[in-house]
């Protein structure tokens, strides 16, 4: 079974919000330093990771991102 994973990433100088698909919560952090890098020109100085929400990934799922509501 397959999960959406977000994260919020804290770069030092902004925050980013990403969404990964992935089977386990191990998975979905080594995947989300994989996306970083291919996003970013040059690798991102990460300062921290937070893991937001976890969702079963099934016929209907998805995520309201709103940046003025960070729960």
């Amino acid at each position: 079974m397959a999960y959406l994973y977000r994260f919020d990433v804290s770069l030092g100088h902004k925050d980013v919000t990403a969404i990964i698909t992935a089977e386990n919560d191990e998975a979905a952090f080594a995947h989300l330093d994989v996306e970083l890098e291919k996003f970013y020109l040059r690798n991102p100085s990460v300062q921290g990771v937070t893991l937001r929400e976890k969702k079963r990934l099934g016929k209907q799922s998805g995520y309201i991102l709103d940046e003025d509501e960070k729960g």
